[in-house]
């Protein structure tokens, strides 16, 4: 078995190592061409060929001598590196164990530290429950001297306060019913406000209707007599922007009338109050049965 197949990783040939080799070989070469200047010790000359294997031989079992001791110089490398990496991993064990032991120590200690306090708290608690006690106690014989005493103040205060209760409860009552009154008096203010708003538009639409119906010039006939809606825009001069007849089944002829009528007749007259004027108004003609 050869030396990598053993394990041993193929040494790299450094250029030294072929320098070296060369020069071997030139050496031997010289030799050879020195000794072949003297006569000749035998009839038969030396074959190149012989010579030149005998000397490939030399130079390969050269080079095969400085591999074996590289590879040897690997090894001792390799077998120096593995005992610092034991002594490396030993150390740390060393280390490891010592920390160990370190917090162990200071664990032990933690915990003597931590029963200590703990007796400390207790026996402190103890103490301030026994305290506690004996201010408990006198705390419950100064309540019940105070409950005592606050009952009697309860009794009169609770006397008092029927006697506010009753007097709040009639103020309460007399200033509902003044409340009641005031209501009732303002409802019926503001039904007679809206009835005579109402009165006050009635006249004002009645007025428009009639200022209409002046100057309309009705055909002879209106066909259908069923009511006509006319929605009358205006500004607030009531000056008629606009006028449209509407849901109405009279003839042609009566509704182009009605609408050149409301035309004819702006402006408009005003409402008797300001706030009832209206910009859009709807105002209804029946249109009368032919005779």
């Amino acid at each position: 078995m050869s030396r990598t197949a053993r394990g041993t990783r193929p040494s790299r040939i450094s250029p030294l190592s072929w320098i070296g080799a060369i020069a071997v070989h030139a050496v031997i070469v010289g030799l050879l061409l020195q000794f072949g200047t003297e006569p000749a010790q035998s009839n038969v000359p030396p074959r190149p060929d012989v010579e030149a294997v005998r000397v490939q031989a030399a130079d390969e079992e050269l080079l095969e001598q400085r591999r074996e001791a590289h590879r040897q110089a690997l090894r001792e490398e390799e077998l120096r590196k593995q005992r610092e990496r034991e002594a490396k991993r030993k150390e740390a064990e060393r280390k490891k164990a010592e920390k160990r032991k370190r917090e162990e120590e200071a664990r032990r200690k933690a915990e003597e530290k931590k029963k200590a306090k703990a007796r400390a708290e207790a026996k402190r608690k103890a103490k301030e429950e026994a305290k506690r006690k004996l201010a408990e106690k006198r705390k419950r014989e100064e309540a019940a001297r105070r409950q005592a005493e606050e009952e009697k103040k309860r009794a009169a205060e609770r006397a008092e306060a029927k006697r506010k209760a009753e007097e709040e409860a009639r103020k309460l009552k007399e200033a509902e019913q003044r409340a009641e009154a005031r209501r009732q008096e303002q409802a019926q203010r503001r039904q007679r406000e809206a009835a005579r708003r109402a009165r006050q538009a009635d006249i004002w639409r009645i007025a428009i209707k009639k200022r209409i119906e002046r100057v309309w010039l009705r055909p002879p006939a209106a066909g259908n007599i069923s009511p006509c809606e006319v929605v009358v825009e205006q500004d607030e001069k009531g000056v008629v922007l606009s006028a449209k007849v509407r849901g109405c089944r009279a003839s042609q002829a009566w509704q182009d009338s009605l609408r050149n009528a409301v035309l004819k007749a702006s402006p408009l007259p005003r409402p008797p109050i300001a706030e009832l004027f209206d910009r859009h108004l709807v105002i209804t003609f029946r249109p009368k049965a032919p005779r």
